[in-house]
């Protein structure tokens, strides 16, 4: 009897500590969900310049690889793949950004998804938008991780649908 009971104890301990792990690893992916978006955000529009910069025309990628490529089609292979994977990004952060901003012009809120835009991706300052947008550096706050969280979901799915 006493063995049955020590099996149950360690059968509801093991239970319970992968049901927490499980919660750590969720939480965990929607933080690095948060995070991406962040990095990408910050980063959109040197990544933009560098798709426009660098594109005019896909048709000029290969697709292929040789497999007897020599070390220096390798690279250039890898920038092409790079180049894709930016413009992919990019196309995607563009469509997630123009369903924001319908969705806060259709709510009556374009001044939320504007200071948004101006301190995100134009680099403005929380206090010059709180005056711009007649509001306090706190509500500026708000409204940029309230739209973040939205573009995160919209780019990493489920991921990002946890930070809700």
């Amino acid at each position: 009897m006493n063995i049955q009971v020590t099996d149950d104890f360690i059968e509801g301990a093991i239970k319970k500590a992968i049901k927490e792990y499980s919660i750590e690893q969720r939480s965990e992916r929607s933080r690095k969900a948060l995070h991406n978006t962040k990095l990408l955000l910050k980063n959109y529009n040197k990544l933009k310049k560098s798709v426009e910069a660098g594109m005019s025309d896909i048709t000029q990628f290969d697709k292929s690889i040789n497999k007897r490529s020599n070390v220096d089609e390798l690279y250039i292979a890898s920038i092409k793949r790079s180049k894709i994977g930016s413009m992919i990004v990019v196309t995607h952060i563009d469509n997630a950004l123009a369903v924001i901003k319908s969705d806060y012009e259709k709510k009556g809120l374009p001044e939320k998804y504007e200071a948004f835009e101006s301190c995100t991706l134009d680099e403005m300052t929380y206090d010059d938008a709180a005056l711009i947008y007649n509001s306090s550096k706190a509500s500026i706050s708000r409204w940029i991780n309230e739209i973040t969280i939205e573009v995160s979901v919209l780019l990493f799915g489920v991921e990002g649908l946890e930070l809700i």
